[in-house]
């Protein structure tokens, strides 16, 4: 018997060793957080491997038909949009590359979930909470997390990094951010501000784990961009080109297009040449030289023209303090003397049309039914006269008390549209009797003129935006207040839309804000410019915007609808 319990014992442990053998982890410890930080670690470097494997087939076998090759007069320094950067800077790198919260729909201007995706807004406006998508990840394989969209917001209360424009709006306003979820986020206003959302656009979202060390112009990740969007960065050639191919595993619709080429080309004639010779798909901005003489019918049957006003606009700037001009009548007939309609013949070529506001009319704000004071001489004169300001020497030029009437007009150097534009302006003046001088200056020159106030008179413009927020430039507080705006009423309005709870109730202020500016006139508008693109035929679905085409929604015609 002895023997007969033995071998049922013995068979008893064979099989159970055999069961444990086969249950994995049975019996054994729970996986310890590094195991399974390691873990994670190992799947996300299959899935960068994956997109490895993928950029070099890409690589090797380019569809010609899928790739635009986008002209640009010059490459960027960086790729990082929410530093200081240029234009071409920012157009190539952001909603290519980085993304922000809250996006626009490119045909309607709405807002539309971007990174978010969705939104709430709480004690009137004061209080957003935002629900970050679960299904998106870096280029480089991490998935997008609440920290990163803390550390962006977090980025905007160090002083010391020299931020892009837009960024400082948000910075204006904003008190603390906060993790409320593994996908939330609160964000606290110091008080409500309906340009929040729409300032957000513009804030792209950076990866934590990229530039925890730290941010500059001269970072890796500023200089070798990881993002979120739809294109990522396969090539940076100095002084040539920059190649970005399209991500595959973009949260989104993946996009059409499979490569976008930015090549840099410094001349417009040079520029011209390439499309004649179809090297090139898309030329953003036609030099006003080359239309309409230069757009040949063989051009125009392989390139189709897009014709857009950006909400962008030059002015003259008026210093209210200075005493030669601080009767708004003065300025009133400053700006009757000014004939629109020859310059933006001459200067422009019917690239630009009037400025009659500070608001871009497609986004729906303003009243559309103000006009610039029309060119009338013989109105401004008398207005001149009411003023005081009489020829009394008989020397042709106009003054009061024993002093000339000389306006002296500063503009940027390196802008020779500009001064030739004020060449025009000043026969213009010289005519009623205004001795005007031009002087080109240095921006940094200029700037501290313009801070300290020693100036009566200067060329600018604005980069504008669909929807701004003007308080910089109109609100006695405004960083941007060169001209000595001091207005109560101008005040309480521009405070009172900055605190309304709701974009849409902005209209109404508008309209009363642009009459006040058209009667005080602390600046007066000149011109917005008209932007002519030439696309190839081949594509469809383009879709002009204020910040430049969305390469991601463009679609290629197949040989049926040639």
């Amino acid at each position: 018997m002895t023997n007969y319990f033995k071998a049922i014992i013995t068979s008893i442990l064979i099989f159970s060793l055999f069961m444990l053998a086969g249950c994995k982890g049975c019996g054994s410890p729970p996986p310890t957080p590094h195991k399974r930080a390691m873990e994670s670690f190992q799947e996300q470097t299959a899935r960068i491997r994956q997109i490895e494997n993928l950029t070099r087939k890409i690589k090797k076998k380019p569809d010609k038909k899928q790739t635009l090759k986008v002209a640009v007069p010059y490459l960027p320094s960086h790729l990082n949009p929410y530093l200081k950067i240029s234009k071409w800077g920012y157009r190539i790198s952001m909603h290519n590359i980085y993304e922000s919260l809250v996006d626009r729909d490119a045909k309607t201007g709405k807002l539309i979930p971007g990174l978010a995706k969705s939104w709430s807004m709480e004690e009137n406006g004061k209080i957003y909470r935002f629900w970050i998508r679960d299904d998106v990840r870096w280029q480089d394989g991490r998935p997008l997390s609440t920290e990163d969209i803390v550390f962006t917001l977090s980025l905007l209360t160090i002083p010391r990094i020299k931020k892009g424009p837009f960024m400082e709006d948000i910075n204006y306003t904003l008190m603390r951010v906060d993790k409320i979820s593994n996908n939330g986020v609160r964000i606290v206003l110091r008080n409500p501000n309906a340009y929040f959302l729409e300032h957000l656009v513009e804030l792209p979202v950076l990866p934590s784990h990229v530039f925890y060390r730290g941010i500059s112009k001269r970072s890796h990740g500023s200089l070798n961009p990881i993002g979120t969007g739809p294109y990522r960065m396969l090539e940076w050639m100095e002084d040539d080109k920059i190649i970005l191919e399209r991500n595959e595993f973009y949260w989104g619709q993946t996009p059409q297009i499979q490569r976008l080429v930015f090549k840099e080309i410094k001349s417009p004639a040079k520029t011209l040449v390439e499309i004649r010779r179809k090297k090139l798909d898309l030329l953003p901005k036609l030099s006003p030289v080359h239309y309409p003489s230069q757009i040949t019918s063989n051009i125009k049957k392989d390139y189709k023209l897009y014709k857009f006003v950006p909400p962008d606009f030059s002015y003259l700037l008026w210093n209210t303090r200075n005493r030669m001009i601080s009767d708004f009548r003065i300025r009133r007939a400053f700006s009757m003397l000014i004939n629109r309609e020859l310059i933006i013949k001459k200067v422009y070529r019917n690239l630009a049309v009037s400025c009659n506001g500070a608001y871009w009319r497609p986004g729906g704000l303003g009243d559309k039914s103000i006009k610039n004071w029309p060119y009338d001489p013989a109105k401004a004169k008398k207005l001149l006269d009411q003023v005081g300001w009489k020829d009394r020497d008989g020397d042709g030029i106009r003054d009061k008390n024993n002093k000339k009437l000389k306006l002296v007009i500063l503009l940027p150097l390196g802008n020779p549209r500009a001064r030739q534009l004020l060449k025009i302006i000043k026969t213009q003046f010289f005519k009623a009797g205004i001795e005007v001088l031009i002087v080109p200056t240095a921006w940094k020159l200029l700037s501290r003129h313009l801070k300290q106030r020693k100036f009566a008179a200067a060329f600018l413009t604005w980069k504008g935006r669909p929807y701004e927020d003007f308080s910089p430039i109109f609100h006695s507080a405004g960083k941007n207040n060169y001209g000595v705006v001091y207005n109560i009423f101008i005040d309480r309005l521009i405070t009172r839309m900055r605190q309304q709870k709701s974009f849409e109730n902005l209209l109404e202020y508008s309209k009363k804000l642009e009459k006040m500016l058209h009667s005080y006139l602390p600046i007066t508008f000149l011109f917005r410019p008209v932007e002519i693109s030439l696309v190839h035929r081949r594509f469809s679905n383009v879709i002009p915007t204020s910040f430049g085409f969305k390469y991601k929604e463009f679609k290629t015609k197949t040989n049926k609808n040639k």
